[in-house]
């Protein structure tokens, strides 16, 4: 109980082996968690790919600077959810599968085992269990935890390992039951485990796919590719109200500003509620700001949501070509949704 690490060198999530061959440029990295400084929210990373690639084989995932990761669960404990998108080859059929995130003893002889044949290491800070149900059927795999070290601390001061089987052929070892081959991945970790860094900042999420060859007797690292999720913090909407009073007729103009960073954010929708009930909507221009008037016949307690779309954007400082081969193929700015503080208004009496 009570262990943790903070990250405290660059910012990544590295995929060392896993991901997409002859179709890598559509694998794409998904990541949204607290919107605040020094918070602790359900922390969401999805890997998103298509059914044409070729199948992963393992992810690696480098934790961005600042983040602070707790290791103190006892082991059973449920650290979150995952949902997955997959083809059955043995049957021509898709399915979803779900389950749940673990926390597994790293120190049992089977977890070291599986850690020595996923990151060549059985040593680990810790091991989460990512159980998976799809057609009935249960597919176990683990996510290995370590600070980085060596040739991985420029990419992140944390990394989390990822080994999936493969589906081709049951000939070879770790033959994933039923021909199963995951091209949409999403795990949801709960609030407590992951802490958002103490300053403001871009934090660079990284993903490098490394795909099974097509007859899954070995990995294909010279097919190894990047994705990116940059996550900007802190993020926040305000709302203003300014009341007036024209040819009798009472009315409030509704302000504000969708701020990222310190960038307004374009493009994002706000909604409105007058005591908590819906009242119409405006988009962010370029600069970030919003108005809408609104007529104003009592007093009034307004909110906003502001609802921010995901965004693609190009990769930033992609890693070397020897970790992956095949570059950075895609960025993404993770699309959230953010509430504003509350603005009582009266209307003016003569």
């Amino acid at each position: 109980m009570g262990r943790c690490f903070r990250v405290v060198a660059a910012c990544a999530l590295l995929g060392s082996h896993l991901g997409a061959a002859n179709a890598a440029a559509k694998n794409v990295l998904l990541v949204t968690g607290s919107t605040a400084n020094a918070a602790s929210g359900t922390t969401t990373v999805e890997v998103r790919g298509a059914a044409a690639d070729a199948a992963w084989g393992e992810i690696t995932t480098y934790v961005p600077n600042g983040y602070t990761i707790n290791l103190g669960y006892p082991t059973g404990t449920r650290i979150g959810s995952v949902d997955a998108v997959a083809q059955l080859l043995e049957t021509r059929a898709n399915a979803k599968a779900t389950g749940a995130v673990l926390v597994a003893d790293r120190n049992d002889p089977a977890v070291r085992q599986a850690g020595l044949s996923c990151t060549q290491s059985s040593e680990h800070s810790a091991v989460w269990l990512v159980r998976l149900t799809v057609a009935a059927r249960t597919v176990d795999v683990y996510a290995f935890v370590d600070p980085t070290s060596g040739g991985d601390e420029p990419f992140g001061g944390a990394k989390v390992a990822l080994c999936l089987p493969q589906p081709y052929s049951s000939v070879f070892a770790s033959y994933a039951p039923l021909g199963m081959k995951v091209s949409d991945l999403t795990f949801t970790i709960s609030a407590g485990v992951f802490t958002s860094p103490l300053f403001g900042g871009r934090n660079i999420w990284r993903t490098v796919l490394t795909p099974w060859t097509q007859n899954g007797a070995a990995l294909d690292f010279a097919s190894s590719a990047e994705s990116q999720a940059l996550v900007t913090l802190p993020t926040s909407v305000e709302l203003h109200a300014k009341v007036s009073t024209r040819r009798g007729k009472r009315s409030v103009l509704l302000s504000g500003k969708v701020v990222e960073g310190l960038a307004g954010i374009a493009g994002a929708h706000v909604s409105f509620f007058a005591n908590n009930t819906s009242a119409g909507g405006a988009s962010t221009g370029a600069s970030g700001t919003f108005t809408s008037r609104r007529q104003l016949p009592s007093r009034t307690t307004y909110t906003a949501t502001a609802t921010v779309p995901l965004r693609t954007t190009a990769c930033v400082s992609p890693l070397a070509r020897s970790l992956a081969p095949a570059g950075c193929v895609s960025a993404t700015r993770g699309g959230y949704r953010l509430r504003s503080n509350s603005v009582v208004v009266t209307p003016r009496t003569r």
